[in-house]
């Protein structure tokens, strides 16, 4: 038989497809069967490597619960947000100015504060910026390590 360029019969053109369909199943059959054994065990260790970061977190979990319950509770970090249709400049100009308002609460022991005396201090206040008045409303407060106050805006 021999080879000519685009001058195939249509039986030698079968043969031709045939051969390269055998191959390609005889070639993925060999790749299974030396590389089958080595996916199933990697696939053994990912999930053996998951159960293991599972259980380990959950340890961690723990263990940091025992060591905060331990220490004395402190806000660590102050978050404020801000309820407005205001512009994106003034609502962090005014988040700045809150949160220097309420910035000598972090480190100070939760059980020290008072709750009311702060949402009374913050609750109506007026924030002057570039000339303009808005006028605080508390929405909530919520005195934690991570504590957080959120507030609408109204503009005067």
């Amino acid at each position: 038989m021999g080879f000519n360029f685009l001058t195939l019969t249509k039986t030698e053109l079968t043969r031709l497809i045939a051969s390269f369909i055998l191959g390609v199943i005889i070639g993925a059959t060999l790749l299974n069967l030396f590389v089958g054994h080595q996916i199933d065990q990697l696939i053994y260790e990912k999930e053996e490597l998951k159960s293991n970061l599972k259980n380990q977190t959950a340890q961690l979990e723990q263990l940091e619960e025992s060591l905060a319950e331990e220490r004395k509770k402190i806000i660590q970090k102050l978050q404020v947000k801000i309820e407005t249709d205001l512009d994106k400049h003034i609502t962090q100009e005014l988040k700045q100015k809150i949160f220097n308002l309420l910035k000598s609460l972090i480190g100070r022991e939760i059980d020290t504060i008072d709750g009311n005396l702060i949402a009374e201090t913050l609750d109506g206040r007026i924030i002057i910026i570039e000339g303009n008045e808005y006028q605080l409303d508390l929405l909530w407060f919520m005195i934690q390590p991570e504590a957080i106050v959120s507030f609408e805006i109204k503009k005067e």
